[in-house]
């Protein structure tokens, strides 16, 4: 004799493949969630590294108006004390191309979808014996600039520059400024000047 399930058995059955399917779609749910907040964080990682390139870069570009700024204006007897202030307190801003013209202003030397701009100090090294006078008696300074990118992203890089070997205007070479570079002016490309005859560089093969 063949028995049929009851009425309340089959309701009971269709009530447990339910319960399940909701489980199944509701697990679904959460690893969805999961991909979404994983893909939405890379992406907001990826634009802050770019923000960030965008900070760096025009630091960069800002160090190298003041290099040429400066190369351009060393007093061979005073060396730059005219573009420093006394221990440091009031640091001055020389007028550079582009230095301290946010994104559309009229001076800013990017293009405006970059959104970059940057703001360069000239500071006397604390080793000068005329820091506390504002004296640049060494002939050395520190050129610091701060770039800006989207976002509020923010990058400063330093140079620190020195004068002591110049006979002639716009001689001065950066000191460390170039990646693998072992000592003072060792890697004389880095120089803004003309390279002379008489100019010598050191390379390390393979950096």
């Amino acid at each position: 004799m063949i028995r049929c399930p009851s009425p309340a058995l089959r309701r009971r059955e269709r009530g447990n493949s339910l319960v399940l399917a909701m489980v199944v779609l509701a697990a679904l749910g959460t690893l969805s969630s999961l991909t979404v907040v994983s893909v939405q964080g890379g992406l907001a990682t990826m634009g802050n590294d770019r923000f960030h390139a965008i900070a760096v870069y025009a630091a960069e570009s800002g160090g190298a108006a003041a290099m040429d700024f400066l190369r351009a204006n060393v007093n061979l007897t005073t060396g730059w004390k005219n573009y420093i202030s006394p221990s440091n307190a009031n640091p001055p801003q020389p007028n550079l191309p582009g230095n301290n013209q946010t994104s559309g202003a009229p001076g800013n030397l990017f293009s405006s979808d970059m959104q970059g701009w940057y703001s360069v100090q000239i500071l006397n090294n604390r080793t000068d014996s005329g820091y506390a006078t504002g004296d640049d008696n060494d002939k050395r300074v520190v050129i610091r600039s701060t770039g800006y990118g989207p976002n509020g992203a923010v990058a400063v890089i330093e140079w620190e520059i020195t004068a002591q070997n110049v006979t002639g205007m716009g001689r001065p070479c950066s000191v460390y400024a170039q990646r693998n570079e072992s000592e003072d002016d060792s890697g004389r490309n880095d120089c803004l000047g003309t390279i002379n005859t008489g100019d010598t560089t050191t390379f390390r093969p393979g950096g």
